[in-house]
Order: structure tokens, then C-alpha cells, then sequence
């Protein structure tokens, strides 16, 4: 029997309201999470991931922005249809995020440990004295050494690294069964990157917690991911297992995402780019969004909305062209 996902989004539509109207920032995008894996979400920036992981938290501008179609299945439960107060109840507690950046997601005026103290009193009945105690071992955990003296600690007398290590603590705080990571590693130098992305590892082994891993870093997601999900312009571009996303990608835009990584395995001298830029949210190409930047776009392409078609066991992209994507990819 197949195993029902730990969250499922299905056909998410978000909007922002501009100048000239309303934008769709998401467009129909649908993707499963199971339990104990990690789905990675990868693209370019603008591509929607962060908006995605927005919407699934609730955590959208108030003004501005709305869900205008789709479902968002966390346990079987549409968290759209939820009040406000039962996603404050569930945000923190089974679902936790690591923002892309820990010193405008930390409250500057508080020192780290009230802010893991907070977050555990919020969700769980223990007093202060128990919540200080998690805190300091939550630390501890995520590497932080003197982890009772650091909790008095204010994030602006913290490294990026450290800080980002508090925002884990913070996330893992009521041991949730998912974790979104929006670009943990962003900013931080390679070392600290690999720390991070092993904490998040042995985590992820210890807890069971599925974890969504947001990032435009290709080689991020071959260290960590078991599924990848292939965001341009708003939409799914492609989805597969890891070693098929690296070993037989069949979307354009995912052979260009491999290309311009650098791999030590190649002897190329110069890395693929892609050409052009993403399209503008408000006005955006009538139909394959990739094609103005495709080398193997053909008029059919213009004309019309790809649809996904599977390539194989667990397997989709939406592409007119998918075979010749698959060749393309083996020439770079």
C-alpha cells in the first residue's frame, strides 16, 4: 500500500497585488512530502520556492497577498481551511522553518535563549525553569559550546553560522514532523555550509522529521536530497529522484542548472550558462515560461502551457521536448 505523504500540495495558487494588478508568484504547483525524507526545492531566485514555503506556513503578508486556489495537506488536514489561531497552535510545533536570514528573523533586543524559551513555552505546557533547560541542551545539539552562558548572548554578538545554529535550535524547539529550510546555508563560507547541511543530516536520521530544503544551490541538493522538485518562473519545471535529476534530467532548465555547477568530475574549462533572465512576475510568456531562454524551443512550445508527463517511476517535467532535454543534458 502506498504511504500517504506527510504534506501534499496540490495545484497552490499564490497572488501579490501590484500596481497593475494581481501577480501570480505561484502557479498550480503541486508536489508530495513523505515522512523521514528530504524533498528538495531548487531554482533560481524568483522562482517561487521561498513564496511556496511561505504559503505552506501561513506566514504571507497580511495585505497584498492571498491563496487563490489549491490545497495545502499537512496529516490530511487542509491547512487553508484553518483559523488563525490553529495555525499558531501548529506553526512551531509540527511544522518549523529556518529563514534565509537568522539576524532579521531574531528579535535583536532579546537575548537567544529567551527566544528558544519562548518558542517551547508558546506550544508546550512546562515551566520556565524545564524550557531554559531544553533551550541549553537545543544548543548544545546544534553545536553551540557553553550553551548556558550563550543563551544570555544578543544575535548581534553571534557569527552567521552561530546565528544560523540558533534558528535551527529554534525550529527543532518542539520537535517537529517537518522542517522547512529556506537557504540555510546562504551567505555563510563552505566549511560552515558543511557543518550546517551535517546537523541537518543527523537530525533528520535521529528525529524521523521530513525536511523541505529550499536553495538554488545544485550541489546543496546532491549532498542532502532524496527527491528533487525544479522551480522556474512559479511553476514545477520538473520533479524526480535525486540521482535521476543528476544522472537523466529531462527539462531544459534543469540540464542548464547542471551545466553552470561546477564539477570536479569535468574537464571544462568554462561552466554552461543560461541565457536571458527570469521573465517578469507580471508579464509572463503565454506559454512554456522557459522558452524565450531555451535552445530547443520550437513554436509549439509558444503556444501553449506544458503539461507534466511522467518519464519514469516517479519521474515528471513539463517539457514538449523532453527526450532531446535528455540528450541535450548528456553533452554537458
Amino acid at each position: 500500500m502506498s504511504q500517504t505523504p506527510l504534506l501534499s500540495l496540490r495545484n497552490l495558487r499564490t497572488m501579490f497585488t501590484g500596481e497593475n494588478g494581481e501577480v501570480v508568484a505561484v502557479d498550480n504547483v503541486s508536489f508530495d512530502v513523505n515522512a523521514g525524507e528530504i524533498v528538495g526545492v531548487v531554482g533560481e531566485s524568483g522562482s517561487g520556492k521561498s513564496v511556496t514555503a511561505l504559503s505552506i506556513m501561513g506566514l504571507l503578508p497580511k495585505t497584498g497577498a492571498r491563496i487563490s486556489g489549491g490545497e495545502i495537506l499537512f496529516r490530511g488536514r487542509d491547512l487553508l481551511k484553518l483559523s488563525s489561531r490553529e495555525m499558531r497552535g501548529l506553526r512551531g510545533r509540527e511544522i518549523g522553518m529556518i529563514f534565509q536570514e537568522p539576524m532579521s528573523s531574531l528579535n535583536p533586543v532579546f537575548p537567544i535563549g529567551d527566544q528558544i524559551v519562548e518558542t517551547i513555552i508558546a506550544h508546550e505546557r512546562i515551566g520556565h525553569r524545564a524550557a531554559s533547560a531544553r533551550a541549553a541542551d537545543l544548543l548544545n545539539r546544534v553545536g553551540i559550546s557553553s550553551p548556558a552562558r550563550r543563551m544570555l548572548d544578543y544575535p548581534h554578538q553571534l557569527s552567521g553560522g552561530m546565528r544560523q545554529r540558533v534558528m535551527i535550535a529554534i525550529a527543532l524547539a518542539c520537535s517537529p514532523k517537518l522542517l522547512l529550510a529556506d537557504e540555510p546555508t546562504t551567505a555563510l563560507d563552505v566549511t560552515i555550509q558543511a557543518q550546517l547541511l551535517d546537523l541537518l543530516r543527523d537530525i533528520q536520521d535521529e528525529t524521523g522529521m521530513a525536511i523541505v530544503l529550499i536553495t538554488h544551490n545544485m550541489g546543496v541538493i546532491a549532498e542532502c536530497a532524496d527527491r528533487v522538485v525544479v522551480m522556474y518562473a512559479g511553476r514545477v519545471a520538473e520533479e524526480a529522484p535525486v540521482d535521476r535529476i543528476f544522472d537523466a534530467p529531462n527539462h531544459p532548465y534543469t540540464v542548464g542548472l547542471l551545466g553552470s555547477t561546477p564539477d570536479i568530475t569535468r574537464d571544462e574549462r568554462r561552466l554552461w550558462t543560461i541565457p536571458g533572465s527570469l521573465p517578469r512576475i507580471e508579464a509572463p510568456p503565454s506559454g512554456c515560461r522557459f522558452a524565450p531562454r531555451c535552445q530547443l524551443a520550437i513554436a509549439d512550445c509558444e503556444r501553449g502551457q506544458p503539461q507534466a508527463v511522467q518519464i519514469g517511476a516517479a519521474h515528471w517535467a513539463a517539457c514538449l521536448r523532453t527526450q532531446d532535454a535528455s540528450s541535450l543534458g548528456r553533452k554537458t
